[in-house]
């Protein structure tokens, strides 16, 4: 049920912190679903890796459509006060899981959190823009263009 929105998490080539192991020196998440994409024969000749994400992505739709699986924690029947009520912990148990380490792209607690509400309400998972990484780019950018004119 929540596999597409991971999905959507991971494969991210943004500057995000990426596991420790020293293998996984740069992002490849996006790279690799491509690639299960073009061994399910999902993928057209020039498909660029992120059309092929989406390609993999609607696939898995239909599957989950196919075999009646919810779209969302709320459609299978979570309880909507109940779920929130918890919200929190969960993200904190979710990043305290063994088993976070290991995942593609290493979550924020925040992270976590706002994907389980995606889950919850059945909305497509969306990164949101780092605005202080956003607005240091746009600083180095006016910097240079001021040394450009000088």
């Amino acid at each position: 049920m929540l596999l597409t929105n991971v999905i959507r998490y991971n494969a991210n080539d943004g500057a995000a912190k990426q596991t420790a192991f020293s293998q996984y020196d740069r992002p490849q998440a996006r790279c690799r679903y491509g690639e299960v994409a073009d061994h399910l024969g999902l993928n057209a000749a020039g498909d660029s890796a992120e059309q092929k994400v989406e390609n993999l992505l609607t696939w898995l739709e239909g599957l989950k459509a196919e075999l009646a699986i919810p779209a969302s924690l709320q459609e299978a029947g979570v309880d909507e006060a109940h779920f929130l009520s918890v919200l929190d912990q969960l993200a904190v148990d979710a990043f305290d899981d063994q088993c976070t380490g290991t995942n593609p792209r290493y979550p924020l607690i925040k992270d976590l959190r706002q994907l389980l509400l995606d889950c919850f309400y059945g909305r497509y998972y969306r990164d949101t823009p780092n605005v202080g990484r956003q607005r240091a780019a746009e600083e180095k950018e006016e910097t240079e263009a001021a040394r450009a004119t000088e």
